[in-house]
């Protein structure tokens, strides 16, 4: 009796307590839903990536060329190596790219954070952000057209950077022009034979043209004619007509820039012209021939007073001296045959002439008593 009491007991609280769910259930399922504070619901901000205005579809991200190493378990050679692994950074890169900008919609702002390479908004609301990178360097690519360009010529350029090329020029060429892409403007230093292009933002190419150079001879003629200036191509010849006044022969040639140059012909000719050069052609005096005038022999009691025992007289020219003889004596003089024109001053005194000589002469004078 007692269980059936304690059975009915237990099924009575089991119906009251599942009425009062299901009431539960009803009233809660029916009442309004609690509304979330404003301040808890956050934008969503889509991110575009460019890169050199192009869009890409991930942000461009600089690369790691090395982690940090581990100094308990490097395989260290010597104690620098150790203080340049403890100097290194957790991770190096190599810088490709560049944050340039950013633009938001919805007037949204923010800032990049470059080391830790991500666009912080100032808030979180719906805005679409472009992002625009650029390459951190450039390559310059050189087309050299009677040049080579010097093997430890930069291959990149930093943005914003000067470039500086060496190029040499072959034998016998000059720089002519440079044409670039974008038409990039260039600065040729013929000093260092250096092409700079400044403030390069974008990869470049240029077309570098030398061309032969144009060499100038300026010959410049002392005591003749012919002065004149002649233009040939690197490693041609020069021939220029000279000719010497009269009684002028034999030039002296001098050139600058070591260049040289040969008289033949009545003409200067230089071979290889492989500079700029001037020559100055002197022609000098023809030599005139000289023969000797002498007395060979003279007696006491003869005297030159004019002349002398010996003298040098010019092909052409004449050639006399003035004896005196002592007033007991008289002279004659024999020259080999050669008779000159005597002119007789005083009774004791002549002089002796030798119209245009031609041939060396010697005299000898010989004397005799007076018959007085």
């Amino acid at each position: 009796m007692k269980n059936k009491g304690m059975l009915f007991l237990l099924s009575t609280l089991f119906l009251i307590a599942t009425a009062g769910a299901g009431i539960g259930f009803y009233y809660s399922s029916n009442m309004p839903a609690k509304p979330i504070p404003e301040e808890n619901i956050k934008g969503k901000v889509v991110y575009k990536y460019y890169l050199e205005d192009e869009e890409v579809k991930e942000m461009p991200r600089n690369s790691v060329i090395a982690e940090n190493i581990d100094n308990e378990t490097a395989d260290l050679e010597n104690d620098q190596k150790e203080e340049e692994n403890e100097n290194k950074s957790e991770n190096d890169t190599e810088v490709l790219y560049k944050f340039l900008r950013f633009s938001c919609t919805n007037d949204l702002t923010g800032t990049f954070d470059e080391d830790k390479w991500e666009f912080i908004p100032v808030e979180e609301k719906d805005s679409t952000c472009s992002l625009y990178f650029v390459n951190a360097k450039y390559p310059v690519t050189l087309t050299i057209i009677n040049g080579t360009a010097d093997e430890n010529n930069p291959r990149y350029i930093e943005r914003e950077e000067n470039g500086t090329f060496k190029i040499n020029p072959h034998e016998g060429y000059e720089y002519k022009d440079s044409v670039c892409s974008d038409n990039k403007e260039v600065v040729w230093n013929s000093s260092n034979n250096t092409l700079l292009i400044s403030a390069i933002t974008k990869e470049v190419s240029c077309k570098v043209n030398f061309s032969i150079q144009t060499l100038s001879a300026k010959i410049t003629v002392i005591n003749g004619s012919g002065n004149t200036t002649e233009n040939v191509e690197y490693g041609e010849s020069v021939e220029a007509v000279v000719e010497a006044k009269d009684g002028y022969e034999k030039p002296k040639i001098e050139c600058t820039n070591k260049q040289t140059a040969r008289f033949e012909n009545n003409k200067v000719i230089i071979e290889k012209l492989t500079k700029n050069t001037e020559c100055k052609i002197t022609f000098n005096p023809v030599p005139v021939p000289k023969y000797k005038l002498s007395i060979d022999f003279l007696p006491n009691q003869v005297q030159v007073v004019s002349g002398s025992l010996s003298q040098n007289i010019e092909s052409g020219k004449d050639g006399s001296f003035v004896l005196k003889t002592d007033e007991e004596y008289t002279s004659a003089i024999d020259c080999g045959g050669v008779i000159p024109n005597e002119e007789r001053l005083d009774s004791y005194t002549v002089k002796y002439t030798f119209l245009s000589m031609t041939k060396d002469i010697s005299c000898k004078v010989s004397i005799k008593a007076s018959e007085e």
